[in-house]
């Protein structure tokens, strides 16, 4: 996760960005809702967490969802940063962490440095007391002194214990979902009140295809019905065949 910033003599923090890459692209995801609201330039992604340095940002779409923003990089992301994209991976096809420990992951600017933090949650399918054929995650934090923890852009990432069955050897930590603020204000599975909903991030999945590459041409060319250009009779094998 990086900072997504305003560039400036002092970069203004706009909201986490969550950067994913698929073999040396990277495209990141953040809140369309913050960004919409920005001007086309002087937008930037900070790779080092003191704001030392950064890359621009050329352009974002709104994803299939209307919460999520992609976001595409101006130039080759550095390898040797304070962020490092997360692998395409690491990231989950689905909202639903099945019980397994999670965590929102937020970005905070202090004394002029950015510093990532970790706020406890649980995560839970809503839908509505079964009125709604949708169902829609949830997020409520472990302790009542989050309540009021600014969500927009956050990542949810889980903590997968092994499962030989599907492959895992070892507990992984994988990205699940991004929050923005739940407004509803209905729903209250927990103690604690809701503070965000999820949007899933398949949308990465699908803006990191790797671009189709093109076998090289055969050197044999086409024999069927090829045009050639018309040869003298006396050198033709064929002339008077038909006579």
């Amino acid at each position: 996760m990086a900072p997504l910033v305003v560039l400036g003599n002092t970069h203004r923090f706009v909201c986490p960005i969550t950067l994913v890459a698929n073999g040396v692209r990277v495209i990141g995801v953040a809140s369309a809702e913050m960004l919409r609201t920005l001007p086309d330039s002087g937008l930037a992604v900070a790779t080092m967490l003191d704001g030392s340095a950064t890359v621009n940002i050329v352009n974002w779409t709104v994803g299939r969802y209307s919460g999520v923003g992609l976001v595409e990089l101006e130039a080759p992301f550095p390898t040797d940063h304070d962020v490092v994209p997360l692998s395409i991976e690491s990231i989950n096809a689905s909202v639903d962490v099945h019980g397994a420990p999670a965590a929102l992951v937020m970005l905070d600017q202090i004394d002029g440095r950015f510093e990532r933090s970790l706020v406890p949650v649980y995560v839970d399918a809503d839908d509505a007391g079964g009125m709604s054929d949708t169902i829609v995650y949830i997020v409520s934090p472990h302790h009542p002194a989050h309540v009021e923890t600014p969500v927009e852009g956050a990542t949810v990432f889980a903590w997968l214990p092994p499962e030989p069955a599907l492959g895992r050897r070892f507990t992984e930590v994988v990205a699940f979902a991004m929050a923005y603020p739940y407004r509803a204000g209905i729903a209250k599975p927990r103690a604690t009140p809701v503070i965000a909903e999820l949007v899933g991030l398949e949308d990465l999945g699908r803006a990191l295809l790797s671009a189709a590459t093109s076998k090289p041409e055969s050197e044999l060319g086409a024999v069927a019905g090829e045009i050639v250009d018309p040869v003298d009779s006396a050198d033709d094998p064929l002339a008077g065949f038909d006579d």
